[in-house]
This record gives C-alpha cells, structure tokens and sequence, in this order.
C-alpha cells in the first residue's frame, strides 16, 4: 500500500525538496493537482506508477530531451536531426492513457509564433482543451504556440501584479490575460495571430471573464496606443522580442521583457540592461529571462 501526498500542480517543485520520496514509485500529476508517493504512511492512499516502468524517452530515441502534455495532445521536440519517433509516441500513448495524439514540433518561426507541427502517433485532432491554474483553454496546436511549463511564471506574474492596467503585448491565446483578468487586472490583449486571438475570446467567455479584456489585433511594430498608455506591459515573446522593444517602452511605463539568452550579459544586450532571472530552459544552453524595465529609464 503507497501513500500520496496531494499538493496544487504549481507547487510542486517547492514542495517536493522538503519530502522523502518513495524510491520505488514516481509523483503523477491530475489536472492542477501533484500526487507525490511517500516512504511514511502520510496522505491518502493511491496507485503511482512504479519508478522500474517509467522510462525516459532519451532511453528510447538517444538525445530526446523534452515532451509537453498539453490536455489529449503530446508534443516532442524535434531535436532537428532527422530521428525516427515513432517508438517514443507509441510509449506515450501508452503511458498516458489521456493522450490521444502525438505531434513533432519544430521550433517557433514567423511573426505569427506557431510552430511547424507534424503528427508521428494516434488521432490527427490539433484541437484540445487543458486546465492551467484552475483556468480552462482551448487550444489548436497548429496555430498558436503552447507552452504549459510557464505556468508557474504566470501565475506568479498575476499574483504579484499591481497594476490596474496591463498591454499583453503578445497575447496568443490568452495564458497571461486570463491570469492577470481572474485577478481583478483590465487586460488589453493584442497580437498580430487572428486566429489566437479568437481562440482568447472562446477562452475569457469559457473562464467567464471576457469582460475584464480587450481584444485587438495589431503589428507590434506599430502599436496604435499613445506614449505611456499602460502601466505595464507584458512582452511574451522570447524569440524576437527585440525586434520590437522601444515601441514597447513608447506604450507602457514598465515592460516585461521575456527573451531567448544563454546569459544574463546576452539579455542585456539584446534588450536592455537590467536585472535578469532565468524562469525556463529553452534548449541546450539556451533559457527564457525575464527582466523587467522602468521605460522613463531607457526613454530619458
């Protein structure tokens, strides 16, 4: 008999330094909740994969380093080398009995931020919907980019928050705007994707907050808002994020910069100097930074 420790998803990484994990059993995860199998008799009873069956997928393709579970829908990273994947979507659909398709995906490219996604294993359906948070979203994978391993960073963005007024520069479908919306925060959400804004707008009405946010499509080029409009922005968009940093500053009084660096020396370069915080590993010695920045600063 196992004993489960039950904890909120976006606390596990705190939680589980303090804790004497099983050695024969590994943590499962349940919608926003964390499940982690304890060597004491604490928690509640429960049934946790055995730690000899669950492999990794680098086990089974050589230099396979990351997946993402996004609602029915797997997502490999495609390593760019032309791999045989077939074995490690076959593995995933049988471990995780939810998942019904698994799609390769290239990275980001374009002004529209969607990845190149091919399917390898199980059901051509790119349409899915996931819990975050607590919060509801319907996805297609196709035409917006996922990225549920920055959960945490959003909700702790929304919590710590004290503007009244917030851009969300590069919206999406909607992960930063909703979180900041539940919060009481007026959102106005833009991007240049049609079709991730529509996906924001079924998102907020199923959340039942599509009254606290704008919709607006634009070129963040050339954002139609006068100088100073917002008293922060949000600028989720790690991978070209520079291309557009002082029309940014022009609009919001402190900006949010997320950037794709191999160092906190490189972010400020690309961006501007400031303090930086490595919230995510991208890719092999590249991460995701966040600096914020007080714009009268850099517009002085």
């Amino acid at each position: 008999m196992v004993f489960c420790i039950k904890i909120e998803r976006r606390r596990y990484n705190e939680v589980i330094k303090s804790l004497k994990v099983h050695p024969d059993y590994a943590p499962f995860f349940d919608g926003d909740f964390a499940y982690i199998p304890l060597v004491d008799q604490a928690g509640e009873e429960c049934n946790p994969p055995p730690r000899s069956k669950v492999k990794k997928l680098n086990q089974i393709v050589p230099g396979l380093r990351s997946y993402y579970i996004v609602g029915e829908i797997a997502l490999i990273t495609d390593q760019g080398d032309e791999k045989d994947y077939s074995q490690a979507a076959s593995y995933i659909l049988d471990v995780y009995k939810k998942v019904r398709s698994v799609y390769l995906r290239k990275k980001v490219t374009g002004p529209l931020r969607i990845n190149q996604v091919r399917l390898i294993a199980g059901k051509d359906d790119p349409v899915t919907e996931y819990k975050e948070n607590g919060l509801r979203f319907i996805v297609d994978v196709t035409k917006v980019y996922v990225n549920p391993t920055m959960a945490n960073e959003r909700i702790k963005v929304s919590e710590n928050l004290k503007s009244n007024l917030v851009l969300d520069a590069f919206a999406g479908y909607g992960p930063f705007s909703l979180h900041l919306a539940r919060k009481g925060i007026a959102v106005v959400a833009g991007d240049l994707n049609l079709d991730g804004l529509y996906m924001l707008k079924v998102n907020a009405e199923l959340n039942k907050l599509r009254g606290w946010i704008d919709i607006v499509q634009y070129d963040a080029s050339y954002l139609p808002f006068r100088d100073s409009s917002f008293e922060t922005v949000i600028a989720d968009n790690p991978t070209i994020v520079e291309n557009f940093k002082k029309e940014l500053c022009r609009v919001g009084k402190m900006v949010i910069f997320y950037t794709l660096s191999e160092s906190e020396q490189e972010a400020s370069r690309k961006i501007f100097k400031t303090s930086w915080v490595r919230v995510n590993d991208y890719a092999k010695n590249l991460y995701i930074f966040k600096g914020v920045v007080r714009c009268d600063n850099e517009n002085s």
